[in-house]
């Protein structure tokens, strides 16, 4: 099992500490001497936590008066393979969930292409907005094909994870996932779901998660609103370095 370097572990739990409320936007954090204390590390070890958020725009530090919370949006960690619901609960954020559509519908050309089904397959797509700090700040779309989309039709995923469901009900644990995150613009009924303004700017994350059997489970297609999550990704060295493959936006 691979170690997270402490100045990491830190990093994270301040960031956990910030979006749940305990230090608030424009208010000093403790000193550097009483957190370096609190997580019993010397204060180098608490200033590469501190670098690392400063790098992320969630603090700055001010000259003669300390530093302070900078970042008015919530940090997503995409981490993992959890829903992005569980993600942020992980964090400590409070997130509840709206539900404002689960139906099938004939699955089209793009839906079809990335779930690996025929056109017009039947899939069922699971509409949602995630609320943080009492605020609409992701809608998401979720595709699911069969065989995992009739035993999920009637769920109540309000209250329920989509991946737990998916582990319980139909025996489909999340082995890989791909994602993509893209810059938008947001229009019509999305941007009046996330209470903005049209031509919004926001984040869209494309992602597909497969089974252990190689199948796609879920493509997930989500909406952040720029102005209210921040996403955040850590990577660390396990073997060999992956491969990254950076493509530039068109238009």
């Amino acid at each position: 099992m691979t170690r997270v370097p402490k100045y990491l572990s830190i990093k994270e739990d301040l960031i956990r500490r910030i979006a749940t409320g305990e230090f608030r936007v424009g208010e000093p954090l403790p000193s550097q001497r009483e957190l370096s204390a609190q997580y019993d590390v010397s204060l180098m070890t608490l200033r590469q936590a501190f670098g690392e958020l400063a790098a992320q725009d969630v603090i700055e530090q001010i000259a003669g008066k300390g530093t302070f919370v900078r970042s008015h949006r919530t940090p997503y960690a995409a981490a993992g393979l959890r829903s992005l619901g569980d993600d942020l609960r992980a964090q400590g954020i409070s997130v509840v969930t709206r539900v404002h559509g689960v139906y099938f519908t004939p699955a089209p050309a793009d839906v079809a292409a990335r779930l690996r089904v025929a056109v017009d397959a039947p899939v069922l797509v699971i509409e949602r907005v995630r609320v943080i700090n009492g605020r609409p700040a992701v809608h998401q779309y979720s595709y699911v094909p069969e065989p995992f989309a009739t035993p999920l039709a009637d769920a109540d995923l309000a209250v329920r994870s989509l991946y737990e469901l998916l582990e319980l009900w139909c025996h489909a644990v999340a082995a890989r996932a791909t994602e993509v995150i893209t810059p938008v613009a947001v229009s019509g009924r999305i941007a009046e779901l996330l209470e903005l303004g049209a031509g919004a700017l926001a984040l869209r994350s494309d992602r597909l998660t497969f089974d252990q059997a190689g199948r796609v489970m879920v493509d997930d297609r989500a909406v952040l609103a720029g102005e209210r999550v921040v996403v955040t990704v850590d990577r660390a060295s396990v073997g060999s370095a992956p491969d990254v493959v950076v493509t530039p936006a068109l238009g």
